[in-house]
Formats: C-alpha cells, sequence, structure tokens
C-alpha cells in the first residue's frame, strides 16, 4: 500500500515541477513592462508601475489582451531591419492581444502596429526583469545569427 502512495507522490511533484516551467502562465509576466535595451531582437525590459511617457513598453493583461507603448511601425513582420526611431518620437499606446504558443513562448499581436507583432521567446522572466527574443522563418534567423556572433550581446 505505500509503494502506490510513494508513487503517487512522486508524479504529483513532477508534474507541478514540471507545471513550473511554464513561463507564459507564470503571474510574473502579468504586468507592465518598459523597454530596457533592444539589440538585434533581444527586447529586454524592466518592471515598472506605468509606462513612461518616452519609452516603450507592454502590459500583459490576464484576459489575453495586451497594450503596448510603441513607436508608430512601418516595417512588415519578417523582416531583418530593426526600427529606426526618431530621436524625439514619442511612443503611442496600442491594444492587441497576447496568447501563449508554447511553455516559453508567446504570439502578440497588434492589428495597427507590427513592431511587436509576432512571436517570442521568453529567455528570461524574473521580478524585474523580462527578455524576449523575436522568432522569424528559418533563412532570417540564420541571418541573424551571424550577426549575433560578431556583437557581443550576452550580460
Amino acid at each position: 500500500m505505500k509503494k502506490p502512495i510513494c508513487i503517487c507522490i512522486f508524479f504529483l511533484f513532477t508534474v507541478s515541477g514540471i507545471k513550473a516551467q511554464d513561463r507564459t502562465a507564470n503571474p510574473l509576466l502579468l504586468q507592465t513592462w518598459n523597454l530596457s535595451k533592444m539589440d538585434t531582437y533581444i527586447y529586454t525590459y524592466e518592471k515598472q508601475d506605468g509606462f513612461e511617457s518616452r519609452r516603450e513598453g507592454i502590459r500583459f493583461q490576464k484576459n489575453g489582451k495586451i497594450t503596448g507603448n510603441l513607436i508608430k511601425s512601418t516595417l512588415r513582420y519578417d523582416t531583418l531591419e530593426e526600427p529606426v526611431t526618431k530621436k524625439n518620437e514619442k511612443p503611442d499606446r496600442y491594444i492587441g492581444s497576447w496568447k501563449k504558443a508554447s511553455d516559453s513562448t508567446v504570439t502578440l499581436v497588434f492589428p495597427s502596429n507590427t513592431n511587436m507583432t509576432g512571436t517570442f521567446v521568453i529567455s528570461k522572466l524574473t521580478e524585474n526583469q523580462l527578455k524576449l527574443k523575436k522568432v522569424f522563418s528559418a533563412d532570417i534567423e540564420k541571418k541573424l545569427d551571424s550577426i549575433r556572433k560578431t556583437r557581443n550581446i550576452t550580460d
């Protein structure tokens, strides 16, 4: 009788440990994040209470909605060109949606702004920092990898 109970307890802890790996279900994600650094489509955000008027940011909400404080986009989604921002350009608010694509990826859709539309890997999520890496098609990912190898983007 003790053996089945031990197996059940082991199974319960294993399943809860696997569930803890799910970054997209993490309540830490459901906050306001202001962009602190962007390097070759790796976005680093820091937690804030609200949007800063001159900084880009995103706010994840539990109902699948997302608010973005974003610079206006003129680019297509699957392009290698990084958005060029003018020095005094002020971000505008955009409403979109987000959904879980896998345990560590989210898909963001902003119908009227393609800067932050796409699939992103959550490479880091802590109480104060969120790091997203934009996912592209295979050929563009290969080009980006070669760019990343020539730059020091680790921290």
